[in-house]
């Protein structure tokens, strides 16, 4: 039986030349985000962005080796500082590393036994391609091999969870699914609200928007989806038949009604 690490350079060298080949056409770089390199088990979650930040046209990347292309971001390693602060480099501008931490109740400080361990969670994107505004600009064709790469990546690292930032996510990844289609399902909690919940291959996947865009209702509100949507996901393992959607809307409807604004002391 072949290991983690076995399948994913398997990975490697099916899509790599693929993208070699599509980063000389469109002159446009592609890289991963953390290390595949480092996996040896399944992971605990895997967070899946939209595309690395870069202009296209800006040149080409062409990994010879594809294991290469498993060592993931070359800047990864220094995302923190040595106080355990997140860098400047990765704090600044749209806040991509500190505003993820937060939507999943962590703060700006580095999280070794979890969010942060590269063998525990992978940080990837649709596509490993790069565009200046996400959805926007990123070309159709380098989207669509990226995420058939990431649903094969799923496959093989098997995370317990998955979080996909960006409110098209779920539609990007079910309209490139293939034969895939019927593995991935997903529905609005909320009418007015963008954020929805679902399974890609029968694990438990949450979809929010972006850090780079504007945050839903309040603050507070995409960690508090994101919280309920696990806790739901507790209760339904431990009971098959609860309804995860009707709970969710269920518990929002409690807290209006049952918690008083005012105190009496």
């Amino acid at each position: 039986m072949k290991t983690i690490n076995e399948e994913i350079v398997e990975w490697a060298k099916k899509y790599v030349p693929i993208f070699n080949e599509l980063s000389t056409k469109y002159q446009t770089p592609y890289y991963t985000q953390s290390p595949l390199s480092v996996l040896e088990n399944h992971v605990d979650c895997m967070i899946i962005g939209i595309n690395p930040k870069g202009e296209l046209g800006t040149g080409s990347s062409v990994f010879e080796n594809p294991e290469n292309f498993l060592e993931g971001n070359p800047d990864w390693s220094s995302r923190f500082c040595e106080d355990g602060t997140i860098s400047p480099n990765w704090g600044k501008g749209h806040r991509y590393l500190p505003d993820t931490h937060f939507f999943l109740g962590y703060d700006s400080f580095y999280h070794p036994e979890s969010i942060d361990n590269d063998k525990k969670t992978i940080w990837t994107n649709l596509t490993p391609f790069v565009s200046d505004n996400g959805n926007n600009d990123v070309l159709r064709e380098l989207m669509s091999e990226g995420i058939k790469s990431t649903l094969e990546l799923i496959k093989i690292v098997k995370p317990k969870y998955i979080v996909l930032l960006g409110k098209e996510a779920f539609a990007q990844l079910k309209k490139n699914s293939g034969d895939a289609e019927s593995s991935i399902q997903y529905s609005h909690v909320f009418s007015n609200v963008d954020a929805q919940i679902g399974y890609i291959f029968d694990i438990p996947t949450v979809c929010v928007r972006h850090p780079a865009g504007s945050w839903e209702v309040s603050k507070l509100f995409i960690p508090m989806f994101i919280f309920l949507h696990k806790m739901t996901v507790i209760l339904k393992n431990r009971s098959p038949h609860v309804n995860m959607i009707e709970y969710m809307r269920n518990e929002m409807t409690l807290w209006q009604k049952k918690v008083s604004k005012t105190c009496n002391s």
